[in-house]
């Protein structure tokens, strides 16, 4: 990745850490406001080392080979297959179902409502990948604490022994994604 004052994109934010991330060619830089301008500089220089090191070790913007199309398409289809994959496995207290516009996430869900979203980026996706999302989001309803602890990964790892390759490839086929939208 070349870096030019074109690709990078500077939001000051009133917030109390700086952070930054790579979007498809482009660095966006989120600065605390609350900064000095001498440490909003050093922020700026560290974050974009710092995600220039991430954007080569990034791996290759190709789609996951081997995945096959769910066929999932609509809200419905969606509440069904969760409704099955939740009788089948947990019998947690569930909602609603349905496709959400998210960028950032790939799923989630609220132990209020008990309902789940999951990224509209899945709609008509690979089944696996689709799979892997609705069944982490399901094991979320248990209420474990921590939420990404042993135990909640133990609830996935029931149902999908093979989910850190899963988890593997939604990483890949959301670089793939991003790469398709530049």
């Amino acid at each position: 990745m070349v870096i030019t004052p074109e690709n990078i994109r500077i939001l000051y934010k009133d917030k109390k850490n700086s952070s930054g991330r790579i979007k498809g060619n482009e660095l966006v830089l989120y600065i605390s406001s609350r900064l000095s301008p001498e440490l909003a500089r050093e922020h700026i220089r560290i974050l974009t080392d710092k995600l220039l090191r991430q954007a080569v070790s990034r791996p290759e913007p190709v789609r996951p080979a081997g995945l096959t199309p769910s066929g999932v398409t609509d809200d419905e289809g969606l509440q069904r297959w969760a409704v099955e994959l939740n009788r089948c496995h947990y019998g947690f207290a569930l909602n609603r179902v349905r496709f959400k516009r998210q960028k950032r996430r790939w799923g989630s869900c609220s132990l209020v409502t008990r309902n789940i979203y999951i990224s509209e980026r899945l709609r008509g996706g690979p089944h696996e990948l689709l799979e892997y999302v609705l069944v982490h989001e399901i094991c979320h309803l248990k209420g474990l604490f921590p939420p990404h602890g042993p135990a909640f990964w133990r609830l996935v790892a029931g149902v999908l022994p093979d989910y850190r390759e899963r988890r593997r490839q939604l990483r890949q086929y959301g670089f793939w994604l991003d790469a398709r939208e530049l």
